[in-house]
């Protein structure tokens, strides 16, 4: 979540002339049109005549992040450009706290969220209140597994906005790692509230009701999920997981196919029909296991004892006992 910064600010704290309070204005006007392409160069222009503006430099960061692209080659060269901007807006006012957000943002987006907690916790100085800049940190802090932190800063940020989908989606997962299901499942069922037709909140419900024991309430959120998307692979792969623990392995079957077809770099679906498959037809299990080692080869050792073990009945009982009541 990045901020961009208003008229009104760039004027109140730039003391613009004229020219270039015009110049920001149609700037604005071009973005929120969607024509993100000419408001970078309207920017430009404006940057090329005083580089000192900082307002610019941080609506020009958020532009460049904002440009479709063809390919992850050319999104990197556009964060990277979005970056530049930021730490120049910095530079120019260090006392501003949207350029640190929006750069710890988009650390966030690129993996490097312990960078990104560095400056989410600069903005955060700058302005203690600053609901986007807490709901970027927390959700760094979770991708760093620091659970504990990200929760507090979850809740800080609940105390000043109890209507943002993000907060429940995210605040959701980490009480849900926590195992505090009940919490999550609350969160999850408030998202819902919000958002009727995000598929993906009706999947994080399903998965607590998974772990909290309910798999009627869980499987009626994934049809519900799969209802609204029906291109969701992760929701057919988790109905495929309840058909299957239920004894309706032909229907099970079904539903990892679909969830192939449509995902077929997914490594548990693949894990998941081969210990289906382990008993009634373990050269096909093997044929599962393999290609999940291939897609996972950090974790080549699990499925090579899996591949092992379907040389023996015993083996591939095993495998299934160990799929319902794992050690």
């Amino acid at each position: 979540m990045k901020k961009i910064l208003g008229l009104f600010a760039a004027v109140l704290l730039l003391a613009a002339c004229g020219t270039e309070k015009k110049t920001f204005k149609q700037a604005q006007l071009a973005a929120s049109k969607g024509n993100f392409t000419q408001a970078i160069q309207i920017y430009s222009r404006l940057i090329k005549r005083n580089p000192n503006h900082y307002a610019a430099l941080i609506n020009r960061g958020v532009l460049w992040e904002r440009l479709p692209v063809k390919d992850a080659k050319e999104r990197a060269k556009n964060r990277s450009y979005a970056e530049a901007d930021y730490l120049r807006a910095i530079e120019v006012n260090p006392a501003v706290a949207e350029p640190y957000n929006n750069l710890g943002a988009l650390y966030v987006d690129t993996g490097r969220n312990a960078d990104a907690a560095v400056y989410l916790s600069e903005a955060i100085a700058r302005s203690p209140k600053y609901f986007t800049a807490l709901m970027n940190r927390a959700i760094a802090y979770y991708r760093q597994g620091r659970t504990t932190a990200a929760l507090q800063d979850f809740n800080s940020a609940f105390k000043l906005r109890d209507d943002e989908p993000l907060l429940f989606l995210n605040r959701g997962l980490a009480y849900f790692d926590s195992g505090m299901y009940d919490a999550a499942l609350d969160d999850f069922s408030y998202l819902i509230h919000l958002r009727p037709n995000d598929a993906r909140a009706y999947l994080e419900r399903a998965r607590v009701f998974i772990r909290m024991g309910y798999p009627a309430n869980a499987y009626a959120d994934l049809e519900e999920a799969v209802s609204i998307k029906p291109t969701y692979a992760l929701a057919y792969y988790y109905m495929g997981d309840l058909l299957f623990r239920k004894g309706e392995t032909d229907q099970a079957l079904g539903m990892l196919v679909r969830s192939k077809e449509l995902a077929n770099q997914y490594v548990p679906t693949y894990e998941l029909m081969g210990d289906m498959l382990a008993l009634e037809d373990p050269v096909s299990a093997t044929a599962n296991y393999m290609v999940a080692k291939k897609l996972d080869p950090k974790n080549a050792r699990r499925y090579d004892a899996k591949i092992r073990l379907m040389r023996t009945e015993e083996g591939r009982e095993r495998v299934l006992a160990n799929r319902f009541f794992p050690r």
